[in-house]
Formats: structure tokens, sequence, C-alpha cells
């Protein structure tokens, strides 16, 4: 006769290879046309009408710098600086990774001008506009002088060709940015008593593979000794996305090395003391590992791809599931001792209504985050519920197949610490209780009251103070477009657009610039007009060019023939028609003015508006409102936005799984008391938030995703000491042990250098020890059963 107990574990372990071949199959699926792993916190936050335009344009400019890069010497002296200098130079050279970069923008400048001499007629500057239309002939003739009698570097073309200079002035505002000198080659910068030379580079491959990470970092190291010991007192300046690249994965392969090996040591000597083998370590790992396996093929087929957040944060969620291997392993270990042994007994038959309700309640909570409406919590939320699942299933289908015969028992230790945290109760009445909880609450609320919140976007990463300084340094010496806040420009078609960015212009950004909200601006109507504008432009210049006009007074005074005369008049009546467009503009414009046309982007054209010298971020955005087609991008400003909307929505999301969890202890015990169950996790997160908020740390995203792995692990805790009482040993070893070992898992990521894993990891920390000594009290509510 089959038994009931034969059924279920033949029940659960079918499932378990169903699902092991449904995941499988789309897991190798995947491997063959690549995983694809988005790492653009921009994935995270749900689209809107602009988002596609503003990747577009943050993609682009990423393309145009991600792989260059900026090296430089610092010296009080500067023939010191030279020297150097000359160094870094020959040590770029023999790198073979790093080559100097052959300025474009000089070699470009001669193309362009050719390409815009043939439509000089119809561009002007605004100052030449302005001239115009207000017939100041005093002003034209005047710079025409300067010009004529060599008092301008302006001057592109001949005297006869441009007798007023009006090209000559429009081309130089072309010539790229340059704030120092050149000095063999060499952009020399001297602010006050420091020297400052600057080489510009790229790398010969990504930023961000691991290899170059690796060569650059033993590169920088080997300058540096070399600088110190043949020109003393340099400083090394450098500033580059491969930079903080490089330092971010030195500093990771140091943090993963260091507490992995602590962690793994430590949670090591936790199972050798309590188990005193090593195969209930690595089976429990291994339902951790499946439930991640599980929810990494599922995810990415339902989502198309897996974001690095939800690998991070959802296979931490994963994490609880560790539980269900520990109490499976200590009720194991407690039939063991029975005189009957383990013949009679399944530990299923013990365990699996609290294992099974300790997953209800964690797979509740978990799926409040598929109500948020934003994409990256809804894909955490989906990872951790089928990972969680799976784990479950792991514990439930092979444990009772792998461990078969009894486990050795606990060192005495294990078992004294066990047993700490449940001493105090018989001690404790009921009158001491109502004291010290009320003692508390007064506490928690006094310093919750207090509790900032936070959202800096320096949580995702904090570079070091030398890293950052090089960068201020060479920013300031440089004064070049802020790569994260700009105006994006868009119209139905290039000439919509192009008007756009001139009304813009004349009615806001011009007037900002005059009003030092900004120091500079490049526009691609600057250089190339709307045809409406270009005609306006022509049109000016008639009274100029005809007969008996300003520039034939001018040439026939400055002793220009009547054919010279002639010839500039029948130019510039041959060119009415021959209008300056986009794309031939395109051809022949340097890196830098190209990154600021979009293009077509979903059915309209865009283009950037890049900016130098902000210093009235409110003025520039109130200006952007009051134009349409404007959007004013602020990268960072924007992302703090974004990531305290999504701290907002998993904080509200929070609040209800604590409402559902607590519904759901009703439902199951049918007691009212149940529901206080969820006070444990609950007390142990205020306790935690409390005890930051005393440190002067603002709360931020990860401390709530922290909480909710508190809900998890403490709702696990309080199902089992409710269920079990203080007088099970197998009990109070698990919940032990869990608690050391989340402590041991996430609690040593505090440690991290890296602000949101530090934050993480000091939550945990916090979290794993109030769920342990709160736990106990349950024991209280009622007998065991």
């Amino acid at each position: 006769m089959i038994s009931t107990r034969s059924i279920r574990h033949s029940f659960f372990a079918l499932l378990f290879a169903l699902v092991s071949l449904f995941a499988g199959a789309l897991l190798v699926q995947q491997l063959q046309r690549g995983l694809v792993l988005e790492t653009d916190l921009q994935a995270l936050f749900p689209r809107d009408e602009d988002s596609h335009l503003i990747n577009r344009a943050s993609d682009r400019l990423t393309e145009e710098f991600g792989n260059q890069l900026l090296l430089a010497v610092s010296a009080d002296a500067r023939e010191q600086a030279l020297r150097a200098a000359g160094i870094l130079q020959q040590a770029v050279v023999d790198s073979g990774f790093i080559h100097v970069q052959q300025d474009e923008q000089f070699e470009s400048l001669a193309a362009q001008q050719a390409l815009l001499q043939a439509h000089r007629f119809h561009v002007l500057t605004d100052t030449q506009h302005d001239w115009l239309q207000q017939n100041n002939q005093q002003a034209l003739l005047g710079r025409a002088q300067q010009a004529l009698f060599g008092f301008s570097a302006g001057a592109v073309l001949s005297p006869a060709q441009d007798p007023l200079a009006l090209f000559g002035d429009y081309v130089q505002r072309l010539q790229p940015y340059v704030p120092g000198e050149i000095v063999d080659d060499q952009l020399l910068i001297t602010t006050g008593k420091n020297n400052i030379v600057i080489l510009s580079a790229s790398l010969n491959g990504d930023a961000f593979n691991l290899s170059i990470h690796e060569q650059l970092n033993d590169w920088l190291a080997g300058l540096r000794a070399t600088l110190a010991a043949e020109v003393p007192g340099v400083h090394l300046l450098m500033s580059g996305a491969v930079f903080h690249a490089a330092e971010a994965s030195a500093s990771a392969q140091r943090e993963v090395t260091v507490i992995s090996l602590g962690s793994t040591l430590g949670i090591l000597l936790l199972f050798l003391l309590s188990f005193r083998r090593i195969k209930p370590l690595l089976l429990s790992f291994a339902s951790v590992i499946y439930g991640s396996a599980v929810a990494l093929a599922i995810n990415h087929w339902l989502f198309g791809d897996v974001h690095l957040m939800t690998l991070v944060f959802g296979a931490s969620l994963i994490g609880v599931a560790i539980d269900y291997a520990l109490h499976y392993l200590c009720k194991h270990q407690q039939l063991s001792l029975q005189p009957q042994g383990l013949q009679d007994e399944s530990v299923l038959q013990h365990l699996l209504p609290a294992l099974s309700l300790g997953l209800l309640t964690s797979l509740l909570g978990y799926s409040c985050l598929l109500q948020a409406e934003l994409p990256g919590l809804r894909q955490i939320a989906s990872f951790s519920l089928i990972g969680l699942t799976s784990a479950w299933l792991f514990v439930v289908g092979i444990f009772p197949l792998v461990f078969r015969t009894a486990l050795p028992q606990p060192v005495a230790f294990v078992q004294r610490m066990a047993a700490w945290p449940w001493r105090g109760l018989p001690v404790l009445g009921k009158k001491q209780l109502l004291w010290f909880a009320g003692m508390l609450l007064a506490v928690l609320m006094l310093l919750l009251s207090q509790l900032r919140v936070g959202s800096d976007l320096r949580l995702l990463y904090q570079p070091s103070p030398d890293l950052l300084q090089s960068e201020k340094t060479l920013q300031l010496s440089l004064q070049g477009f802020a790569p994260n806040q700009y105006f994006l420009v868009r119209g139905a078609t290039p000439e919509d657009l192009l008007q756009i960015e001139e009304q813009f212009r004349r009615d806001h950004l011009d007037a900002l610039l005059a009003e030092s909200a900004v120091r500079d601006y490049a526009a691609v109507s600057r250089v190339v007009p709307s045809h409406q504008q270009q005609r306006q432009n022509y049109n000016l210049q008639e009274a100029l060019y005809r007969e008996q006009g300003i520039a034939e007074t001018f040439m026939r005074r400055a002793g220009f023939g009547v054919e010279a005369v002639a010839a500039l008049q029948q130019a510039f009546y041959s060119a009415r028609h021959q209008l300056l467009d986009v794309p031939a503009w395109l051809a022949v414009a340097r890196p830098d003015q190209r990154l600021l046309w979009l293009g077509e982007v979903d059915g309209s054209y865009a283009s950037v508006i890049a900016l130098r010298g902000i210093t009235d971020v409110s003025a520039l955005a109130a200006a952007a409102r009051q134009v349409d087609g404007v959007i004013w991008v602020d990268r960072v400003t924007q992302m703090s936005q974004r990531l305290q909307h999504l701290q907002t929505s998993a904080m509200i999301l929070l609040a209800l799984a604590y409402l559902a969890v607590a519904g759901l202890m009703w439902l199951s015990f049918r007691r009212r008391q149940a529901m206080l169950l969820v006070l444990v996790p609950l007390t142990a997160s205020a306790i935690t938030l409390a005890l930051l908020t005393a440190f002067g740390v603002a709360i931020n995203l990860f401390h709530v995703f922290g909480c909710y792995l508190i809900l998890g692990l403490g709702m696990d805790y309080s199902i089992f000491a409710y269920k079990s009482g203080a007088d099970d040993a197998s009990c109070r070893r698990a919940i032990l042990l869990s608690a050391l070992t989340s402590g041991l898992s996430f609690g040593l990521l505090a440690l991290s250098s890296t602000p949101m894993v530090s934050a993480f990891g000091t939550t945990l920390l916090f979290g794993s020890l109030g769920n342990l000594l709160l736990a106990p009290l349950l024991s209280r509510l009622r007998n065991p059963v």
C-alpha cells in the first residue's frame, strides 16, 4: 500500500523535474541566442514621450566621449610641467592600448570652410544680423577697415571676396574652443601658479572591458612611479569613463575577495559546528543557486532581458530560501534522536505546513511589488517570486531524497547559543513586557520622527576623492560643454527644427547668455540657419552688394578696380538660390558638431543645444518650458528624482505587503493574535531605520529593499516560533543559524565602499539581529501546536 508520505514525495520530485526541464530548455535557448543583461538605469523606469529622445541624445554623447580620455600633468613650474608631459606622451605611445588622438576638429575646419564659403551670402552672425537690420553702416565699415589693415585675426577670404569681413567673423565662431596656448603641439593651461599640460587620447578597446581595466591600473601605477622618480612634485590628472570603470572594478574585486572569503569561512564554520558535514552546506547553497537559475531563465523569457539590479537584489531576496533548508536540516537532526529514528517519521510531515506558510507570506509580500508602475520593481518582484518558489521546491523535492540517514548532532556551544535569546522569556512577566514595549515604542517614535529620506545619485557609485578632484581640476581648466545638461529640441521636419532652435535662441537663450546664466552654447542653427533665416540673411545683404552699395563704396575707396567689384556682385546674385542644407554640412562637420544633430527619431527630428559654464540651472529649465518643442535635460537631477519616485513606490508597496501578510496570518490560524506575527519584522525594520537615523544616515531605496528581506526572514522566524514554541530545540537552532548566515552573507556587505551595497548590507545586519531577538516573544502568544 502506497503511503500518503510517498505520494507527497513523488509529487514534489516530479514537479521539481518538470520545472527543471522547462527552465533548463529556456536557459539553453537563451544562452545560444545570447543573454541580454541590461545595465542602463533608465530601463528601470517607465518610458514617456521624451525618454526615447533623451536616451538617444545620451547614447550619442556616450558614443562620442565613452572611449575618450584626458591625461594631464600639473606642476608649479612651466618647464617642469612640459618635461613631465613628454614622459606622459611617451608612456601613452608605449602603452599599446591608448593612442594620442589626432585633432579632427582642426583637420575638418578647412573642408567646412570650403562648404560654407559657397553659401557665405546666406549666413550671418547674430551681431551682423542686428547691424544690418539697424542699418548700422558705421559698425560695418569699422569692422571692414580693421580686417583690411590686418587688425583682425578673423579674415579667411581676400578683401576682394569678403570686403566687409562678414564671412571671416562667421567662420571664426567655428574654431574649437582652446582655453590655453599650444606649446610643442601640447595644450598648456596656466591657472595662477599652476601649469597644466593636457593630452587628449582614446582607448583601443571598450572602456568597460575588465582586461582593459587591469592593463590601465598597472600602467597608471608604473607611470606614477616614473613621474615621481624623474620629475618630483608633479601631479598626474585624469578624466574619462574608463578611469571610473577601472577604479570601480578594482574596488569590487578587492571587496568580493575579502567579503566573500569572510562570509564563506564564517558560514562554513557554522554549518560544520551545526551539522558536522559539508553536504548540508552544499545542498543549502544549491537550493538558492537553483532558484536564481530558474528565475533568470523564466524572467529573461518573460521580459526579453534581465537588468543588473534585478540580479543583485532579486538574488538577495531569494536568500530567504536558505531558511527552508536550515529548518529541514535541524528537524532532520531532531528526529534522528528518536528511538525509531527516521523510519516512521517524515521531516516534511512536521515542517510542510510551516514551510508552505512561510513561502506564501514571502510571495505575498514580494507580489506587492508587481503593482508598481515602475518596470524595474516589477522585474525584481517577478525574479524573486519565481526564484523563491523554485528554491522552496528544491528543498521539499530533493532534500527527502538526499538526506535519508541521520545527521550528527551539533556541538553543545551551538545548542547554548540557540537557547540564549529564549532564556529571558520565563523571567519577563506581562507587566515587564508591556513596560519594555512602551519604552521601545517611545524611543522608536522619537528617532523615526527625525528620519530623512535621500535619493542622491551618488548612492549608485562614489568615486575616490583623488579621481573627483582630478576631474574637477580638468573641467575648470578646459571649461568644456556639460555632457549631462543640455537642451533637446524637436520638430516635424529639419526646417521646423532649425526654426524652433532659432526662436528659442533669439527669445530666451541669448538673453540668458547676456545674464551670465550660461557662458556659451553650441547649436546647429548657429552654423546652418533655417532656409527661412538664410533667405532673410540674403535679403538683408542686398543693400550691401547692389550697385553703389556699401561694399562697392568701400572697395573703391580701398583701391579695388571695377572688375573686382563686378566679380563680387556677380558672385552675390548667382548665389541667391544656393541654400545650405544640414546633410551637406554634416559630411564636413567636426565630431563634436555632428553629435548635436540627432536626425529622425520616431517620425520627428531632434537636435541638442550643448551648454558651457552653467551657473543658473533653474533659469535654463524655466526657459525650456516656455517654448514648445524644447526640453531641458538634466540627467543627474532627473535620475535622482526617478530614484526618489522608485523609493516612494517601494515604501508604499512595503506597507501594503505588511497588511496583506497580516491578513494571511489571520486566515491561516483563525486567531486575531496571529496577526501580531508581523510585529517581528515590522519592529526589526523600525529599529533598523531608527538606528540608521540616529547615525545621521538618510534612508534610501536600498535600505527599503533591505526591509523587504527583513520582512521575508522575520515572517519565517515568526511562523516557526509561533507554531513550535520555546521548547523546540530544532526550531531555535534553525532560527539562530538563519540569522547568523544572513548576517554573514549580507551584513558583511556593509563594509563595501559602494554606497548602495553598503546600505543594503547595513540594513540586513541590523534587521537580522532584530528578528533573532524578537522572534522568541511570539512563543508567549499561544501554546506549541
